[in-house]
């Protein structure tokens, strides 16, 4: 209902848009990035291959390319087995962040690590003070500049720089404001994919709290939340 940003993962849902078996991310031998079609599937942004993640014949997941930084609307279709279905029209913008959910519905228990890289929830809450890896996507263009279908090395050769978003952003935990010590795309992953470690604010309260991340002023969703001790 919204718009998107470059380098965010969406999927699109329809009818007949892929094979009856779903197909998964593979990479180009060739270049090392995410391959632009899966199981005979294309999705198209301004007739810009999308690097794909996911199709099935009721759903697709793709990454907006980069290149889409320099235009506003975009047509978006997808190709199927040859067969092209109808376009839609969807609005670009500088950031429009989202986080990951758990059970991918966009709302509940965040995607979100420990600082033990255990998997927060009501069952493993995070330490006050403690620092979590909260997974997002929507943060728009990077500097370095984002390269569509990239995968974010594990480990970089010096100076160690990680394509870290352009847009300001703020952390609200609670509804109260959160520290962040690290904001970029996240190691092994997809180039749209970013990682941001927050630390829990001290004086926090203890449950299931809401957590909220803005880049560039823009907000991403509610409902998602993050377990604290």
């Amino acid at each position: 209902g919204g718009p998107i940003s470059p380098g965010e993962v969406v999927t699109i849902f329809g009818t007949v848009i892929g094979p009856a078996t779903a197909a998964y991310a593979t990479t180009d031998p060739a270049t090392g990035k995410l391959a632009t079609m899966i199981g005979g599937v294309q999705v198209l942004l301004s007739g810009i291959a999308a690097p794909m993640i996911y199709a099935s014949s009721t759903q697709v997941s793709a990454v907006v390319p980069y290149e889409m930084a320099f235009v506003a609307n975009s047509p978006v279709s997808i190709e199927y087995a040859g067969e092209s279905s109808n376009s839609d029209q969807v609005t670009l913008a500088a950031a429009a962040p989202g986080l990951f959910a758990q059970n991918s519905s966009g709302s509940g228990p965040g995607a979100i690590l420990n600082q033990d890289n255990s998997l927060n929830g009501p069952g493993h809450p995070a330490a006050k003070g403690s620092i979590v890896q909260v997974y997002m996507t929507g943060e728009g263009q990077t500097s370095p500049l984002g390269v569509s279908g990239a995968i974010t090395p594990v480990t970089l050769p010096p100076p160690q720089v990680t394509p870290a978003p352009l847009q300001p952003i703020q952390v609200s935990i609670g509804g109260q404001p959160a520290l962040y010590t690290y904001a970029g795309e996240a190691p092994g992953m997809v180039a749209g994919v970013m990682q941001l470690n927050v630390q829990i604010p001290a004086n926090t309260p203890s449950g299931s709290l809401s957590i909220q991340v803005s880049v560039g002023g823009n907000v991403s969703q509610s409902g998602v939340t993050v377990a604290v001790q």
